[in-house]
């Protein structure tokens, strides 16, 4: 069985569904990590996650990957139907 690589990032928006606050450094699934970055809720550059972590901010990891992948779906279908460009991870 292969190893999920996982990523952290710098929570942006809370959500008590995903028990997420804003300013946290999360660590999931590399997958859900970037569909939560396109979607906005998180800001999974180095260098965020390198500036929370000098500020002392609480790392959690994601408890409920499967939701997290759904909310980030969501709020991606949403902000196309608003006319919003569809946003790539970087590379």
């Amino acid at each position: 069985m292969a190893k999920t690589q996982t990523a952290q990032a710098r929570v942006l928006t809370s959500n008590l569904g995903l028990s997420l606050k804003c300013g946290q450094i999360v660590t999931g699934p590399d997958t859900v990590i970037k569909a939560l970055a396109a979607a906005g809720a998180v800001d999974d550059h180095p260098d965020a996650v390198t500036y929370a972590t000098k500020q002392g901010a609480e790392q959690v990891a994601l408890a409920d990957p499967e939701a997290a992948a759904e909310v980030a779906a969501a709020a991606s279908e949403a902000k196309q139907a608003d006319g919003a460009e569809p946003v790539q991870p970087a590379q």
